[in-house]
């Protein structure tokens, strides 16, 4: 599970923040990382969905770790593809204030 900890760090998520969120102990998270024990398949779907990815990006079965793996992203614009990438990976608060943000560019552009 090796990825489980290059994508944790990268995403900046501790071990402890991890853990509060799958509802598990820290020291889980940690021999989940080391592979000294797989997670259930329940305890999978938590960290994927927390770590915006894919179980299958972390059970090592596609290399894009980006929760837009599962779309058509030849027939996506490189800028959108992006953006939403971008987005999925905010906090909520964060994303609120995208959101806000470009409605605001959106209706100025309307007038």
């Amino acid at each position: 599970m090796n990825r489980f900890k290059e994508l944790r760090i990268k995403r900046n998520i501790t071990q402890v923040d991890l853990a509060k969120q799958i509802d598990v102990k820290q020291e889980t998270i940690s021999a989940y990382e080391s592979s000294k024990a797989l997670p259930s398949a329940d305890a999978l779907i938590k960290i994927a969905d927390y770590l915006n990815t894919s179980t299958d990006y972390l059970l090592g079965r596609i290399n894009d770790d980006s929760p837009l793996s599962g779309f058509n992203i030849k027939e996506m614009n490189p800028k959108t593809y992006k953006m939403l990438n971008n987005f999925i990976m905010l906090k909520d608060k964060e994303k609120d204030d995208v959101l806000w943000y470009s409605e605001a560019i959106r209706k100025k552009d309307m007038n």
